[in-house]
Order: C-alpha cells, then structure tokens, then sequence
C-alpha cells in the first residue's frame, strides 16, 4: 500500500497554518449564511473549489469547512468526519469512486455522522493541523486524509485511503466507543491536542549557539552520503525533486568549489531534464516518480513544481551553460503558458492525474500507437524515447523519455542531427493528435497568491539567464493580478475562484509575493516594486510575529487550539526562511536595522537544527546563513545604462551578491551620492565599503569574483 502514501514525503508542505474556520456546512465567508443550512444533503454544489465541487454529487452530505456553523447545527453532537484531499489527486479520485459513491456507505455517514470536506489548496491551515494529528497517532500520512473528530473538532483517528471495507469498519468501532466509552475519546483527543501544540511550540533562548561555517560542511558530508550518485537525487524508492535544495547545492558548490558535488549537481539536473517526470511532448513537471530511476511519474502538474523550476533550470544554464537546461526553461514556459494561464496573466493550480480513462492515460501510448507513428523507424524511435516493448508498465502502457545523448544516437543510426530533428518533429506531431483524441484531464483553475508569487520569481529567473522580455513581461503581468484582485481593504487574499478573492492570506502568501517584488526591483530597478515590498512585509510582521519566538505564524489566529509555526523546508521552501531573507534584503536597500535584526535572530533561532543530518531540511535557512558564512558582496549600478549593465550582470550565476540599480539619482542608502551625469559606474562593496568603481562588466565580475 505504499503508493497510497506517496505523499507523506511532503505531508508537512503547509506545516505553518492557522485561522481554524471551525466545522461547517454552508458556503463560506463568500456566500451569505442561512438560518436554514441543511445538513441533510450534499452542499457543495454551492463551492467554487473544483476538489469540492468534484463531490458534489456522492450521496453522502458533504459540507465545506466552517468556523461556527456546526456548533449551532450538530445538535445531537455528532461526530465528525473530515475528508482531505485535493483536486488532481489520484487516490482522492480512487477513494470517491469505491468508497463514498457507495451507497451503504453513504447511509452510514449520513445516519451517524456531519461529514466534511476540505481542499487543501483553499484551507491549507485546515489540513496541517490534521495531517500532524494523523503523523502522530500513524506514524505516516498522505491524500486523502480521512480524520474522525469529536464534536468540537479535536481528532480521535486519522487515515488516508481506505477501501469500503476498511472505512466501514473504521467508522463504526469508533462509533461504537463514542457510544459506550466516551470519556476514553475525549482523554485520547486531549493527547493528540498537547501533541499538536507542542509540535508547534518552539523552545527559544536568547543564549544562541554560535554559528560556525563547519556547520554547513559536515551537514553537506551527512547529506551527500545519501546522494544518489547514479540517477540523482536522493536515495529514495520515490523520487520528489525539491527544488529548493538543488538550489541550496548549487550555491554551496559554488562557493566552496566543490567539483565532485557540482558534477553530481550537473548530472543530476541533466537525468531528471530527459527523466519520465517531464512530458517531453508538451511540456512542463510531473509532480514525482513512483521509482528510484525517475521512470514512471504520478500524472499530475502542479503550479508550484514547474515555477520553481523555472528558477532552478535557469540558474543551471547561468552557470553550466547546457543547452538541455534552456530547452527545459523554454519547454516549460510554453506548456505554463498553454494550459495553466488564464486570460488575465495569473496562473491555475494543478492539472489532473486522471482523465476518464484512469491515470496518466492522456499522456502514455501503448505498444500499436508506437508501432505507428515510428512507422518504419521503431528501433530509432524506441532508443530515443528510452522505450523497452518487453517492459510496459500496468501492463500495456509506454511512457515517453529521452535519451540523454542525442549524439551516440545519431552515430549509431548513421543519421545526421537535421534529420533526427525532421523525425521526431513527425513523430511528436502524430503522439499529438493521438492525444488530441482523448479527454484532457481537468484543470483546477483555482489561482492561488503564493504559488502565483513563485511562478513571477521564475519568470524572473528565466529572464535573468536569457534576457528574453517575454519572460519580464510576463512578471510584471502576473504580479499585476495580484496587486488589482488578491489585494482587498490593503491585505492579501489566499486564492482567486469564479472572479472573486476568498479566504485571508497566509504567511506563505506574504512572503512570496514580497520576494516576488523585491526581484521585480532587481530586475527593473522601479522604486514601486520596492515599496510594495515594503508595504506587504510590514503587514506580514504585525499579522504573524509572535512573542514567544523571533518566529512566524502561518495565519493570524490560531487553528482551533493550536497556533502553527514551521520553519523546515518541503515540497516549497519555509514561509518562515523566506520572511527572513525578505527581511535580511529591505534592511540592506533600506539600512533598517530593526529588519537586520529581526533576521539575524531568526536564523540565530534555526542553528540548532542544523545538526545530526536535518540540514536538507532547512535548505532555505542554509542559503542565507551561506551568506554569513562565505564571501558577500553589494553590487550597485548608476547610470543610464544601470538596467542594461544590470541585465548583462544577471546571466551569470553570482549568489552571495545584493544587486540594485537606478539610472537617475536616489536617495535610497546604497545609491545616495553615487550618481553621475552621463556616466554609469558599477560599485562592488562588502559591508557597504566599496571598492573603487568600474565601468566595465569584465572588470565588475572579476571584483565580486575576488
């Protein structure tokens, strides 16, 4: 059963959350409440959530997630059952369709139970909570997550999948106890409740440990000892690819000129970029694969895989100039921009797994649809999309990869590369229109603030490394939609469904969509970017700080009984690094050295957990700290020519450096004084002492080289 909990692996993705809108039925904040919510029927028709809104029509009475409905409604103090999932998951989908679309089923939850549902792309702090309840009582959790509450919300079991048999059997011993033995549920969910609140609770001293530079190199030779050095990644029967520690190797390799882990750097990027978890038809990430050799994906593309990516392939071609990492960046794009764009310049969620057919099935081939599109070319087009005929998976299937040497290939079928390129263009074109036949899966066109805020940093990425403006524009665009519909009364909101914002932000909101406009500045050098930044960053503090720890929130409120604080990395980085580093870059720009030292003290605060291993954890932490502990620099160009020399600058990969630009005078800290009529100088300072200007983009480099 172990696919069933492929997910646990980034179970603590939203492990900072709160604003526990408690138990439910009825619309949400976005519809009006009744006085005659029904809980004798299936309410989610009323949803814009497409997770939702897929369960609209199960025989069981689904409600959405509510903070004070069901207080007032569960009068006979039902339990509670709340289902989790979301909308391109696999298992979600299997569950639905052999459990709750059975009748006997349905007639059990109905009779006995207030049944809720919950997307966790809507109400992440929702799911966190719940999730670190299920990893405590099970050791191990995923999607669904399937958790029985008492009335009050505070779990008393949790799973994810289950067959028929086993839900039925699940729900009524638990039944069985809440009617004979209650007071030995309430004493169990009162374990759980202390268990959640101290995952949440973070002992804090102002005596910190000193922080050592050694630290990151004997947590580097603990982690590479996992490696895997032959396909890449890490040593795992699945394969994520968790960009945000590439993107940590990539800068500590650097630094220290490490070439054994840059060549494992290298090759990795180079496996995965002609692996099964790209479609190499039309584009764009899988989410992960179900192997150790990055073969057979599970099917569905998520928004924040692919902008991150974006990021990490981009910074990748900046420094080892392969052409396969550019074509990934380009590929990517096209694909983002084909199917998870909406009209407005803001980008969907996800793209199912599933279509009619089953999982994958719009995107796999089985062995007659090969036969014919190779025609007379098989043996050629089976060795380049790394085919084994005798090897389908589930049977009949074929997934398409690419072989890694294109050049062997060519001498081995004595060809040259134009006509290689003539035949798979031919080939691509009728996998195309075999495809065109099938139903394509369902796009969840919920438009979330976070992940959008990630995608406009890779865009900024891609743009960096190939000054292509489509990629700038694209940036401004995106953040455009953020600024005209996710901002409401001057706050955030989480997500954007059928025209409207809905739900308050969440730290990861706010900290995304602050680096989102910090790079906007870099890049542009427009002051409004950098005052957003500012703006949304001192709401972030007054919304999330706390006093018992330099730390921050996931929401504002605590979540039912429980505020949630995450500082670890997973599938994105940690709100709470990138709250840092936000902080660390405007104290720079804006000498604020309240924002300084609230920085330092959070990364004074994570030091302790960079011990026994844990530091691919908290890759995110590691990249600021990296800035302590190697060489750092300030660039600042003035000038006409600021943007274009800055341009220039950004194709080459410089970690450890602070860039800002203007091409007119300013009064901003690093660029006070600097300016001059007609004549664009470039400073490269260390702690704001800097050397004497250059003029040139060679000589530039070669001071922050030094």
């Amino acid at each position: 059963m172990n696919d069933v909990f492929r997910g646990k692996l980034e179970f603590n993705y939203y492990k900072s959350v709160s604003t526990f809108l408690f138990l439910v039925l009825m619309l949400s904040v976005f519809f009006s409440c009744s006085s005659d919510l029904k809980l004798n029927q299936n309410n989610l028709n009323l949803e814009s959530s497409a997770y939702l809104t897929q369960h609209a029509k199960n025989p069981i009475f689904w409600q959405r997630w509510n903070d004070n409905l069901y207080s007032e409604y569960n009068k006979e103090e039902k339990l509670l059952v709340v289902s989790i999932g979301y909308s391109s998951c696999h298992w979600c989908h299997v569950m639905e369709k052999e459990t709750f679309e059975d009748k006997e089923v349905a007639d059990y939850m109905n009779q006995n139970f207030i049944s809720i549902k919950v997307d966790r792309e809507e109400n992440p702090e929702i799911d966190t909570i719940y999730m670190t309840a299920t990893q405590m009582m099970t050791g191990s959790g995923g999607w669904p997550l399937n958790v029985v509450c008492l009335p009050n919300g505070r779990p008393v079991y949790g799973g994810t999948y289950h067959t028929k048999e086993q839900w039925l059997e699940v729900l009524g011993k638990i039944q069985k106890l809440y009617t004979n033995d209650k007071e030995q549920l309430y004493d169990f969910a009162e374990k759980v409740e202390k268990g959640i609140q101290e995952v949440n609770r973070f002992e804090y001293t102002e005596e910190i440990e000193a922080f050592e530079t050694e630290m990151l190199q004997s947590e580097m030779t603990l982690w590479s000892s996992n490696w895997d050095t032959l396909n890449g990644g890490e040593q795992q029967n699945q394969k994520f690819i968790t960009p945000v520690k590439f993107n940590y190797i990539q800068q500590y390799q650097h630094l220290t000129k490490d070439k054994k882990i840059g060549n494992y750097l290298e090759t990795t990027l180079e496996n995965i970029a002609t692996s099964g978890i790209i479609d190499h038809l039309e584009g764009g990430f899988y989410r992960y694969t179900v192997d150790p050799e990055w073969k057979i994906p599970h099917f569905e593309k998520m928004l924040y895989d692919n902008a991150q990516l974006l990021t990490l392939y981009s910074n990748a071609y900046k420094e080892f100039k392969k052409p396969l990492f550019k074509s990934t960046v380009y590929k990517t794009f096209d694909f983002l921009q084909k199917r998870m764009k909406n009209d407005r310049g803001a980008y969907f969620s996800a793209i199912d797994a599933d279509n009619e057919e089953g999982e994958g099935r719009f995107y796999v081939f089985d062995a007659e649809e090969i036969k014919k599109v190779a025609s007379k070319d098989l043996d050629l087009l089976i060795r380049y999309y790394q085919i084994d005929l005798d090897k389908p998976f589930e049977d009949t299937h074929y997934h398409l990869r690419k072989i890694n040497d294109e050049k062997e290939l060519i001498r081995n079928f004595n060809i040259n590369e134009e006509e290689l390129s003539d035949k798979k263009s031919n080939w691509e074109a009728q996998f195309e229109t075999l495809k065109s036949e099938r139903e394509f899966p369902l796009i969840d066109t919920k438009i979330i603030t976070s992940w959008n805020a990630q995608m406009i940093s890779g865009l900024l990425s891609a743009y960096e490394a190939f000054q292509n403006d489509a990629f700038l524009d694209q940036a401004v665009e995106t953040f455009d939609f953020i600024q005209q519909n996710l901002m409401v009364s001057g706050k955030l909101k989480h997500t954007y469904q059928v025209g409207q914002a809905k739900i308050e932000a969440n730290l990861e909101d706010y900290a995304f969509t602050v680096r989102a406009a910090l790079e906007l500045y870099k890049n542009t050098g427009n002051t409004s970017y950098l005052e957003k930044a500012d703006q949304l960053n001192k709401i972030a503090i007054k919304n999330f700080e706390t006093s018992e720890n330099p730390f921050y929130t996931f929401t504002e409120d605590p979540v039912l009984f429980s505020q949630i604080i995450s500082v670890d990395d997973n599938v994105i980085p940690s709100a709470n690094a990138i709250m840092a580093e936000n902080l660390w870059e405007l104290g720079q720009l804006y000498e604020n050295k309240d924002y300084v030292e609230k920085a330092k003290n959070m990364l004074d605060a994570v030091v302790p957990f960079f011990e026994g291993g844990r530091g691919k954890d908290y890759s995110q932490w590691a990249q600021l700290l990296a800035k302590e502990a190697f060489s750092y620099k300030e660039v600042v160009i003035v000038g006409p020519e600021a943007q274009e020399i800055n341009k220039q600058l950004q194709q080459n990969y410089l970690p450890n450096v602070l860039f800002q630009q203007s091409e007119k005078e300013s009064k901003l800290p690093l660029l006070a004084d600097r300016f001059f009529e007609n004549e664009t100088l470039i400073y490269v300072c260390k702690n704001k002492v800097c050397l004497r200007p250059s003029k040139t983009i060679v000589e530039a480099i070669k001071q922050i080289k030094e």
